[in-house]
């Protein structure tokens, strides 16, 4: 059995320079797998293995790659070469790619089309790229409601150019308005004479073209849909968006939101370019050197806390590490579960009090262990147990504030119409280290009856 080739294997292949031993590597290779590959590798390797591939491969290759980094190939090409690359893709796919090419080697592209053709793109290029009418495919099966089973069945096995994707067939009245689906399941296990509007599911989950892709992904994964049919506001069907352009949308809206949760950018691709990732980063670290250096100015009237126990020092990066980790915890929970639509908006007070109360056991716990430990690491005092108290009670204290925040700060970005993904890391950071060590080193002079 021939080992399989991993990427490491390719691009040793590549670095060889040898074209003919990469197309014979190739050839043990899918679409889905040389795509893959491709993603990683540097643009002049790209093109490399590309031109290696046949002529017949590429179309499929290109279709499987980040429409990111195909839009960079795509833009490498001759237009002449890259209309006939994008000719041979499903249009949601082509224009997915095109809408990510510069302006000027669109209009390039694009005057290498067929008249019709082109301005099919240039109509879904002109949505919105994170909408559905973005997303879409207008190739879209429709039948009349007033046919049969039998003759809705012989028009499916006679089209010339079924769309690829067809898990449904969707009903039309004669103004060519959605009134109905029928599943193709349903389709063959209906009898023969029945007309289709008798069959039929009228109770329809669809969208409109400026409906945001993630209440698209949403709505599939809540109904188990594979496809969900996109009209205009007459409902006047449009096109449909499948379940592969569906599974796009999950895949980059969960990483956008974890990049955003990071401060790193948007995009998985911005991480591969020093410019853009410098860029992004940049103002999310300056807020947090900001924080560090507001967390320094409220400590300052502390000094004399200190001073007479020094072993409180010890115990600051844990009483804020902790109260970090249980605030980044809660956002992180919060943020995921109103993008999925599992957090109940009538129900905030509850989510909220569960998640302190959460941060209150966890900081007992650990408080606790912490303080039982304290003497043994060489934290000494002249009052062992008020020492203990601080410790114990601080944790406690700083890790409800850190949940509060952390769950309070999206909810209230999300009432404001903000993505709370964007300001949750810095800023729960931050405040969880100001509001924390404030509260410990306050405990620490009512408790031990020092002077701050």
């Amino acid at each position: 059995m021939t080992p399989a080739l991993n990427q490491n294997d390719l691009a040793r292949l590549v670095h060889a320079g040898d074209p003919r031993r990469v197309a014979r590597a190739l050839a043990r290779l899918d679409a889905v797998q040389v795509a893959a590959y491709l993603d990683n590798f540097e643009p002049h390797e790209q093109d490399l293995v590309f031109q290696a591939l046949p002529a017949e491969r590429r179309p499929q290759v290109l279709a499987a790659m980040r429409y990111e980094v195909a839009a960079d190939l795509i833009g490498r090409r001759a237009p002449e070469e890259a209309a006939g690359l994008l000719g041979d893709l499903q249009e949601d796919d082509a224009a997915d790619i095109l809408g990510r090419v510069d302006e000027a080697k669109l209009r390039e592209i694009l005057a290498h089309y067929d008249v019709e053709d082109a301005h099919a793109l240039e109509e879904l290029l002109a949505y919105g790229e994170r909408t559905a009418g973005g997303i879409m495919s207008p190739d879209v099966f429709s039948i009349h409601h007033d046919v049969t089973i039998a003759e809705a069945t012989r028009m499916v096995q006679t089209a010339d150019d079924l769309p690829q994707h067809v898990h449904y067939l969707y009903v039309v009245d004669e103004h060519d308005r959605l009134v109905g689906v029928i599943g193709l399941r349903q389709l063959v296990r209906s009898k023969p004479d029945m007309p289709i509007h008798a069959v039929m599911t009228t109770e329809l989950v669809s969208v409109t073209a400026e409906t945001d892709q993630e209440k698209v992904a949403e709505l599939a994964s809540r109904y188990d849909l594979v496809g969900i049919p996109v009209v205009d506001d007459q409902r006047r069907l449009l096109g449909v968006v499948t379940i592969d352009d569906i599974l796009d949308v999950v895949r980059e809206e969960a990483t956008e939101d974890i990049l955003k949760m990071a401060g790193a950018g948007q995009m998985l691709v911005e991480t591969r370019n020093f410019g853009a990732s410098f860029r992004a980063r940049m103002p999310w670290l300056l807020a947090a050197a900001a924080g560090g250096l507001l967390v320094a100015a409220s400590l300052q009237g502390f000094e004399g806390a200190l001073q007479a126990v020094p072993a409180l020092a010890l115990f600051m990066p844990v009483v804020a590490g902790m109260g970090g980790n249980v605030g980044t915890q809660s956002s992180t929970i919060v943020v995921r579960g109103l993008a999925v639509g599992y957090v109940e908006t009538n129900r905030l007070g509850r989510l909220v009090l569960r998640e302190v109360a959460l941060g209150a056991s966890l900081g007992a716990l650990y408080g606790v262990g912490i303080a039982v430990a304290a003497p043994f690491l060489g934290a000494t005092s002249s009052d062992p147990v008020h020492l203990g108290a601080v410790i114990t009670l601080g944790m406690m204290g700083s890790m409800m504030i850190a949940a509060a925040v952390g769950t309070s700060v999206p909810l209230l970005m999300n009432r404001l119409n903000i993505d709370p993904a964007v300001a949750t890391g810095p800023f729960v950071t931050t405040s969880v280290d100001i509001l924390g060590l404030l509260f410990y080193f306050w405990l620490a002079t009512v408790l031990l009856g020092i002077s701050g």
